[in-house]
């Protein structure tokens, strides 16, 4: 069988690689947290502040593996599911490569946030019904039209989220960038389309002349 998580696995591999080469390098006590101004507020080891991203995001994507080997209707969202895993692994990447580089890791994880959405955004489309995957809510498995045109829906806007988020991430200064395009423009943001979402997921539900439930008894 061709392995097909070669991407995911070099992520973490690279991440392994650089971690190994900057380690001995950094002092004992490193920056580990930011205020919302993007200022340090607590120091730890290098340990913490090295190994707490990857180990956190290996844990994440574990479940998603279970998810699709032991959930027959998530079979069919495999590519969704190595997509995440793709963008989670990048996200790991991106935030050890700004420690080895001493770039500023409140702007790298908004870029990799980015980065994250816009490649769900471009494979969630084709969401088959799951309750693990895609936007879920009550009416969307109340109708098959609703289900597929809410997933549709829901790939445009997190791909537009993720595309500005990386622009603006990249580009704002950060006395701009922290706190008012994060997180207080972002909480905005997302909570704005987030409620966009539900509501057209309902519009899509009461517009179905004939609903068929995704999943039948």
């Amino acid at each position: 069988m061709k392995f097909k998580e070669w991407p995911t696995a070099l992520c973490f591999l690279a991440s392994g690689v650089i971690i190994a080469v900057i380690y001995p390098r950094l002092p004992q006590s490193v920056p580990v947290h930011w205020g919302i101004d993007g200022t340090p507020d607590r120091f730890g080891s290098r340990f913490e502040a090295l190994f707490t991203v990857p180990l956190t995001m290996l844990s994440v994507i574990a479940p998603l593996w279970l998810i699709e080997r032991f959930s027959p209707p998530d079979r069919a969202n495999t590519t969704i599911f190595r997509t995440v895993r793709l963008g989670v692994g990048a996200f790991t990447l991106l935030l050890t490569l700004a420690q080895a580089l001493e770039w500023n890791l409140g702007r790298a994880a908004l870029i990799g946030t980015g980065l994250l959405l816009a490649l769900l955004g471009n494979v969630l489309g084709r969401a088959q019904p799951s309750v693990f995957v895609g936007l879920r809510t009550p009416w969307v498995f109340l109708s098959r039209r609703a289900w597929f045109a809410s997933q549709r829906r829901t790939a445009l806007w997190f791909t537009g989220l993720g595309v500005m988020l990386m622009g603006v991430s990249a580009l704002l200064p950060l006395n701009v960038l922290f706190p008012w395009a994060a997180p207080v423009g972002l909480l905005l943001s997302t909570g704005g389309m987030v409620a966009w979402l539900v509501y057209a997921s309902y519009r899509d539900w009461k517009e179905d002349p004939a609903p068929e439930p995704v999943f039948k008894p």
